[in-house]
């Protein structure tokens, strides 16, 4: 099974190093600054040869730290926007491409959203011949 939340967040780690990310929504006491990744939805079309084409939404929500004013909320995000623009294009541990880059300001928050597209190869649980012995000889003799 691919964990492309994971994923995501080593790339994360990786532009920026110590970051704290979050894969579960947090109600409250959450770090700041700081991330959080979540899926928007998963689709998944049939192909010739049982193959799949698969395609995964998902937002990176960036938190600015609030309780500085220099920089702002708004300065912080739009920094923020800038480096995931320019550094986060790819995942390297699937070597995938992310699609359809968008980046918005909202609520205090930068919300980064993409898509992922990739193909998968059908998994044979078919047990294999593991050894094969063979008995010749001539018929008759």
């Amino acid at each position: 099974m691919i964990d492309v939340t994971l994923a995501i967040a080593n790339e994360l780690s990786r532009i920026i190093p110590d970051v704290v990310i979050y894969r579960e929504n947090q109600e409250q006491g959450f770090q700041e600054p700081s991330f959080y990744i979540y899926e928007i939805m998963a689709d998944s079309k049939g192909e010739l040869m049982s193959y799949e084409n698969r395609k995964h939404l998902y937002c990176v929500m960036w938190f600015p730290d609030s309780t500085t004013d220099d920089p702002g909320v708004k300065e912080q995000c739009e920094k923020m926007r800038s480096k995931l623009l320019d550094e986060f294009n790819r995942l390297d541990d699937l070597s995938v491409g992310l699609l359809n880059r968008e980046a918005r300001i909202e609520s205090q928050a930068l919300h980064f959203t993409f898509a992922l597209r990739y193909r998968v190869a059908p998994v044979d649980n078919i047990p294999k011949l593991e050894s094969f012995e063979q008995r010749g000889g001539l018929k008759g003799d």
